[in-house]
This record gives structure tokens, sequence and C-alpha cells, in this order.
């Protein structure tokens, strides 16, 4: 079982995890957010994020919602924990959660495919990253 710190992540919501390898997608980081509004004092705003939505809030502004964000984690935990390696990927590449359209029976069907991808990997994050 992963254990899980009391710290939810400044991107997607889900609790981080403070153990374990720490090139795991989950893993907790201190950064800085990039999207959130200024603090009043100057100083920078602190939050804690998982690796792997820290990487993806610094590599684009995106301003997609919450299931999209926690699909991307889950896919991305599903794919680290397949390969046991730490991979990189474009945001491109996350944005279609693995599919390619060329490699489909039904290319036209593509955005169905992608619907219910996208809702299989944000539950399967949900269940992971949760107590």
């Amino acid at each position: 079982m992963v254990r899980l710190a009391g710290y939810a992540c400044s991107y997607c919501g889900l609790r981080v995890r403070l153990t374990g390898d720490h090139r795991h997608p989950g893993y907790g980081v201190v950064d800085q957010v990039a999207f959130a509004p200024p603090r009043a004092d100057g100083l920078p705003n602190l939050g804690v994020a998982h690796r792997f939505c820290n990487y993806v809030s610094q590599v684009r502004r995106l301003g997609c919602g919450q299931i999209l964000r926690r699909a991307w984690l889950g896919w991305a935990t599903e794919q680290f924990e397949a390969s046991e390696c730490e991979r990189r990927y474009g945001t491109r590449h996350y944005e279609r959660l693995g599919l390619h359209p060329d490699r489909l029976r039904a290319p036209r069907l593509y955005r169905k495919y992608w619907q219910v991808r996208k809702m299989r990997c944000a539950m399967k994050a949900r269940n992971y990253y949760s107590e």
C-alpha cells in the first residue's frame, strides 16, 4: 500500500506521496505554484505538488479542469508502474492520454475513446492517491 501524507497537491487536489521511489510521478515536491495569484507580501507562493503535476504546470499553463489534471496523473502513474522507469513525454502526449488516432480501429471515434480513457485514468488516480 502506498503511504500518503496529509498534504494535498496544489495542482490536482489529490494527496501526495512522501515515501518510496523519488522518481514516481506522485512523489511530493515543494515548489513555487506558478498558477496561484501573487501574495500581498511579495513572497513566492509555495505549495506541495506531485512531481508530475509540478512538471506539467511549469511546462505550460493549462486551462483544463480538475478531472483532466487527475487523468494525466493517473495515466502517468500507470505508465510508471508498468515500466518501473521514468519517461519523458511532451504535454501533447499527456493530453492524448496515450491514445493515437491513427492506431484506432475507428479514428472518427477518437473523442469517445479519449473521454472513456480520461474518466478511467481520473478514477484510477483518485483511488490510488486517496486514503
